[in-house]
């Protein structure tokens, strides 16, 4: 009896699952373009979408699978309009260059979205203990992210590596 109770719990979860993608469904033409302009290297499959997050008023952030490497991998992200999901737009993120200046990404290292507070992190670890790279911060300003904060750490030196203020490189320091 326990066994059937949790198989129809599974299928009803399943079911309710696949209901929720389809209210924010990305067409596969949509993302299948959006991964080309990213140079992603993933397949277009059902597996290709990772999350979808409500971002208020019809809107729905909506995250594909980019590319996979040995200990990280990278998403990109989709503004989906309810009414109009074809026309779903590839979400650009700001990103500091060496010299200051700020150039546009479209994917992210290790993405987590906070939707509740609608902050986007990312971690780029440049080796695998992570003791050099770069994290963003990005939060949500109604139609696009804006960069908030970003810490580099250039040299891979086995100190370890986070959001320590030293690192800190957006915004510029005064």
């Amino acid at each position: 009896m326990r066994i059937s109770f949790v198989v129809v719990a599974l299928a009803a979860a399943l079911v309710g699952g696949i209901a929720a993608a389809e209210e924010t469904a990305l067409p596969a033409s949509v993302m299948a373009e959006g991964m080309r302009t990213a140079d992603c290297d993933e397949p277009v499959n059902a597996d290709s979408v990772i999350e979808t997050d409500e971002l208020g008023g019809g809107q729905s952030l909506v995250e594909v699978r980019c590319w996979r490497a040995a200990y990280q991998g990278g998403s990109i992200f989709f503004l989906v309009v309810a009414e109009a999901p074809d026309h779903a737009r590839l979400l650009r993120f700001d990103v500091p260059e060496d010299n200051g200046a700020l150039k546009s990404s479209f994917s992210l290292s290790d993405p987590d979205f906070d939707a509740k507070a609608k902050i986007m992190h990312s971690h780029y670890k440049s080796r695998g203990v992570g003791d050099c790279g770069t994290i963003g911060e990005w939060t949500w300003a109604g139609s696009d992210f804006k960069l908030t904060n970003y810490w580099s750490k250039p040299g891979c030196d086995g100190e370890l590596f986070d959001d320590d203020e030293k690192w800190h490189v957006f915004p510029p320091k005064r």
